[in-house]
């Protein structure tokens, strides 16, 4: 590993924090969400000692790490957004004093030696105008609290981490300034950078589909190229639903939209099979034929060899990113 490059670590970095999100999007489906990420890795020789970046739903509104020393964002020059950079630059020296002070406590509390930190914090703003908020805190990917939302104190169902919370809840001020920026300035700050991103966070684009027949008998239902991420994907067999496929759920693609696919076994190919996709973008739901004399379907927007290929691929790389993710990011010997 002592050759990684550092582009490729961040790249993992991001996908770990992404599939956090994707979590969190499930749980508030049709909700707004603002989430920022923050790792702080003064001892890893691949990773900046800080970096950070926010996700307004699945859309990236800025990007920061100490290396560059800079905010990268897609909004321009906007003077509207200027106190929003300067607020989180702020942000960042007073969250890495504290990162800084908890390290030399950690060192001689648990002799941990330049730990891992990472932050999850955010807050999510309903249709109705309700809101909650979140704020989370790993250490080495061994110890994980969350923030009570009502208290400056910090909680953990663990007994390992009873020391980590300690630490942590020392840091008076800076606890404060959590619940102050969760409850007050939290809010305020989505709606500004959704005023800014609506055009492409209310943008829908029209899935591309086919089906592709597996080996061992299974048929897969290959939709992607969707935005927003929220489908609904069902095998109909003689025309009722199959309620026994298994879904890989909504994954992203490189260029802002979604792929999903729907595996269900070839029973019987005397049967009547098709794939029913019900997604925003669509006046009434796109309906694929599988056809047994062929092997095709009744559609042939997307080449089966191609895209059966793509996703293959892809899997494979989320396969390796999450079994390397685990050495890089979690388990800092791998470093030392």
């Amino acid at each position: 590993m002592s050759g990684l490059p550092t582009i490729l670590v961040n790249n993992f970095l991001l996908f770990l924090l992404l599939s956090s999100l994707v979590a969190l999007h499930a749980e508030y489906s049709g909700h707004h969400s603002l989430i920022i990420y923050v790792t702080f890795a003064p001892s890893h020789q691949y990773l900046p000692k800080y970096s950070s970046y926010g996700m307004l739903d699945d859309y990236r509104v800025f990007t920061y790490d100490s290396t560059s020393d800079a905010f990268s964002h897609p909004f321009g020059p906007l003077e509207s957004l200027s106190t929003v950079w300067r607020d989180l630059r702020d942000c960042t020296n007073f969250k890495t004093g504290y990162f800084n002070l908890f390290s030399r406590y950690a060192n001689l509390t648990l002799g941990l030696n330049g730990p891992l930190l990472q932050l999850m914090y955010g807050c999510q703003l309903s249709h109705n105008g309700t809101s909650s908020g979140l704020y989370h805190f790993s250490a080495d990917g061994e110890y994980s609290l969350s923030m009570d939302m009502d208290s400056p104190q910090w909680y953990s169902y663990l007994p390992q981490d009873l020391d980590i919370k300690n630490i942590l809840d020392r840091f008076e001020l800076w606890n404060h300034n959590n619940l102050i920026y969760i409850h007050r300035d939290c809010v305020p700050r989505l709606k500004k950078f959704y005023e800014h991103s609506r055009t492409t966070l209310d943008q829908k684009v029209r899935p591309e589909a086919v089906i592709s027949h597996k080996r061992a008998g299974a048929l897969n239902c290959v939709v992607t190229g969707f935005y927003p991420k929220d489908i609904t994907v069902e095998w109909m067999v003689n025309g009722q639903p199959v309620l026994d496929g298994i879904s890989t759920g909504s994954l992203p693609n490189h260029d802002q939209t979604y792929q999903i696919q729907v595996i269900i076994l070839l029973s019987d190919p005397t049967h009547n099979y098709s794939c029913q996709i019900k997604h925003s973008s669509l006046q009434e739901p796109m309906v694929l034929t599988w056809d047994a004399s062929s092997g095709m379907t009744d559609k042939t927007s997307l080449h089966i060899g191609f895209i059966a290929g793509l996703i293959a691929v892809l899997t494979l790389i989320v396969v390796l990113m999450c079994f390397i993710l685990k050495r890089v990011i979690w388990k800092r010997n791998a470093y030392l």
